[in-house]
């Protein structure tokens, strides 16, 4: 299984490979919402739509706008 992490002050996020080929979106360990790729999954934590009422109204936040800005896990 693949996974991306983003650790932040306010939450956790991780980016889950799922067997069927879609993506889903963790966070602080509660999945929140699915994706094509996990590019989409990490845009929607930038532009604050991650499913976190607490991350989608903040305003400013230290996420990056890519996925190269997360950390890779692989066999997480």
């Amino acid at each position: 299984m693949l996974e991306y992490r983003l650790d932040t002050e306010v939450a956790k996020f991780v980016i889950r490979s799922e067997p069927l080929g879609l993506w889903d979106l963790w966070v602080n360990d509660m999945p929140t919402l699915t994706f094509a790729s996990p590019e989409e999954a990490a845009r929607s934590v930038y532009v604050q739509n991650s499913g976190y009422v607490v991350w989608d109204q903040l305003t400013e936040h230290p996420a990056p706008a890519e996925l190269d800005g997360w950390t890779e896990y692989k066999d997480a």
